[in-house]
């Protein structure tokens, strides 16, 4: 068998490579096409570089045709762009807001978007067209939400830079409370601005609770004391803003005169009296009417009496008065040597203090009691009682005044001083025992060791 490679057969044909003897037939000669270039659209992808000519023949598919937008819908959009408000007629309340009725289109305006403060009355804004802004356009511009909050800020914005330039330290201005603290209450200038009325500026009288001179809600006259922060922060005062009670109560409560006061607190040391508004008086416990019971009974709190002023100071601000009774007058003259009744007010151990009248309390000496020398008084005088005094010394300012008990002599002291006793002693004898000189024989201790000494010497 041979290696060689078997020879191909007749079925297999080789081509026929022609020869310069042969010529072919000619092809026909076939011109290349010319393809026009396509115009690509704007924005629009260009078509591959390696596609067929074929494949970017056939015609893009049409986008789907945008629903048509009506004239109210499309009105609402431009409003939401532009924050352009659009007014909107409240229908109800319903859960968490209003619902608002804008055209055609239903609204909705959340409770808390409705107005600037809590709204407590919220069918008050029923039936009202007011202006909303457009928050929300939803379901194709058949729904919306609304914002009328939204529109009131920014009036309050503007109106609060012109309030704040108008503003200026010591003028006097009209305020709405609208809260209260601890320290004190804020209240509204207008367009938002708010100012802070501290607790000791609210009234001219003490005020222990903001609530007691203020409340919410309430217009108040304030003067403005402090404007800083370019006016985020201002201090005022209801105080300042009216006139001063003491500027004039020296002709409004002149001593002596008898006027209705409310007793408002009680301390160890009197009463306070409020006579007006800001106007406070003292009523001393020393000026009470002497009784068997404690002082404090005679002056409740709270309740209205009519009360004597002792006298009046405006430039200290301060008011001395005591309890107005039928036992005495604080106009009443009193002259030496004049019998008046009074009552005991305390014992000392040196006298006894009596109660002659309001603003009256005159010192009855322990010698001119009618007791004996060293006596208890507390035996003899109870406070609270009666008792007929003479008028013996009244000073030259008319406080300080001595009583004597009424048929008591007070020309001689029923004991007399110590030092007239002292005085009514015999003197004692200044004549001088002259002692004779010892005798050196006496035979003392002196002399008898004298001699010894002398002895032992000698020896």
């Amino acid at each position: 068998m041979s290696d060689q490679p078997e020879t191909p057969t007749s079925e297999t044909t080789t081509p026929e490579t022609p020869t310069p003897e042969t010529t072919p037939q000619e092809a026909p000669v076939v011109e290349p096409k010319v393809v026009e270039p396509k115009v690509v659209a704007e924005g629009e992808p260009p078509a591959k570089a390696n596609a067929p000519v074929e494949a970017q023949a056939p015609a893009e598919k049409a986008a789907p045709a945008k629903p048509k937008v009506s004239a109210a819908q499309a009105s609402l959009y431009r409003a939401l762009r532009s924050s352009r408000p659009m007014r909107g007629q409240v229908e109800k309340v319903i859960k968490g807001g209003f619902e608002i009725r804008i055209g055609k289109t239903r609204g909705f305006c959340p409770r808390s978007q409705m107005d600037l403060q809590p709204i407590t009355d919220a069918e008050s804004y029923v039936g009202k067209d007011l202006p909303f802004r457009i928050t929300q356009v939803r379901r194709g511009g058949d729904d919306v939400v609304v914002s009328r909050r939204a529109i009131l800020q920014a009036e309050q914005v503007e109106e609060a830079k012109a309030v704040r330039g108008a503003l200026l330290d010591g003028q006097i201005v009209q305020g709405r409370v609208i809260s209260i603290a601890a320290f004190g209450a804020f209240v509204d200038l207008g367009a938002g601005v708010q100012g802070l009325i501290h607790l000791s500026e609210l009234s001219h009288q003490r005020v222990s609770r903001v609530e007691d001179a203020t409340k919410v809600g309430e217009t108040v006259s304030v003067k403005i004391l402090k404007i800083e922060e370019s006016g985020k922060r201002i201090s005022l005062s209801m105080r300042q803003a009216v006139a001063d009670p003491w500027d004039s109560v020296g002709e409004r409560f002149p001593a002596g005169t008898r006027h209705s006061g409310t007793v408002r607190r009680v301390a160890d040391f009197g009463a306070f009296v409020e006579l007006a508004d800001g106007v406070e008086a003292l009523a001393p416990a020393s000026e009470f009417p002497p009784s068997r019971l404690a002082w404090e009974t005679q002056a409740p709190v709270g309740e209205a009496k009519d009360w004597w002023v002792l006298s009046v100071d405006p430039g200290r601000r301060r008011i001395s008065v005591t309890l107005a009774t039928d036992e005495g007058q604080v106009h009443e003259k009193l002259e030496v040597g004049q019998e008046i009744s009074g009552k005991v007010q305390r014992l000392e151990r040196f006298g006894v203090f009596v109660w002659l009248g309001p603003g009256r309390v005159a010192l009855m000496p322990s010698m001119w009691t009618g007791t004996a020398r060293g006596a208890d008084l507390s035996r003899n005088f109870t406070g609270g009682d009666s008792i007929d005094v003479t008028v013996v010394e009244i000073a030259d300012d008319g406080k300080r005044i001595r009583v004597a008990r009424k048929g008591v002599s007070t020309e001689t002291p029923q004991h007399e001083p110590r030092t007239k006793r002292r005085e009514r002693r015999e003197p004692r004898s200044q004549e001088r025992v002259e002692m004779p000189p010892p005798s050196p024989d006496d035979g003392s201790f002196g002399s008898l060791l004298a001699d010894k000494l002398k002895a032992a010497l000698d020896s």
